[in-house]
């Protein structure tokens, strides 16, 4: 019996980390292309998405309060990919600016790629959540990741003016 309560945890945390690395490898991916800084404000209708308040409006049908919450769910996806896009376009432009720049910053790029890791873990948390929350268990809270992702394009609009309109 403890072997095979062994064995499942030890895949489950293999899927767990199968799941992040491949987060991680998408967002290298997605970074080789524009570096255009998306327009900041751009995520803050995840935020309600989810909400419990639109929900409690159809929640006396089961069948429409199912349908809403799916579609909702589906939406919220669409948001989610649309934020990681963002967020490796920034990550493509700095990376760029790093190379580019005759300034060696070996902080910066420390910086930069555990700043990475902590999105890749974010998007995965938010994800598991998500399916949590498809299931009717919990809640999932999106405000520190588009707060985060807004900072960032302020900021990355201030380092980089070129691309400022670039979205």
């Amino acid at each position: 019996m403890f072997l095979f309560a062994a064995l499942l945890i030890f895949i489950v945390f293999g899927l767990v980390a199968l799941h992040f690395f491949t987060h991680l490898r998408r967002l290298n991916a997605l970074s080789q292309g524009t570096s255009g800084v998306p327009a900041a404000g751009r995520h803050t209708p995840m935020l309600r998405l989810l909400s419990n308040d639109d929900a409690r409006l159809v929640s006396l049908n089961k069948n429409l309060a199912r349908k809403f919450r799916q579609q909702r769910v589906a939406i919220f996806r669409d948001y989610l990919q649309c934020l990681t896009r963002d967020y490796a376009r920034l990550l493509g432009g700095v990376r760029l600016a790093m190379v580019r720049s005759h300034v060696d910053r070996p902080d910066l790029a420390a910086a930069l790629a555990r700043n990475q890791v902590l999105f890749a873990l974010a998007v995965c948390r938010i994800e598991y959540r998500l399916w949590l929350h498809t299931a009717g268990i919990g809640t999932v809270d999106v405000s520190g990741l588009v707060g985060a992702m807004d900072a960032l394009c302020v900021q990355a609009r201030i380092v980089s003016p070129a691309t400022a309109g670039a979205q």
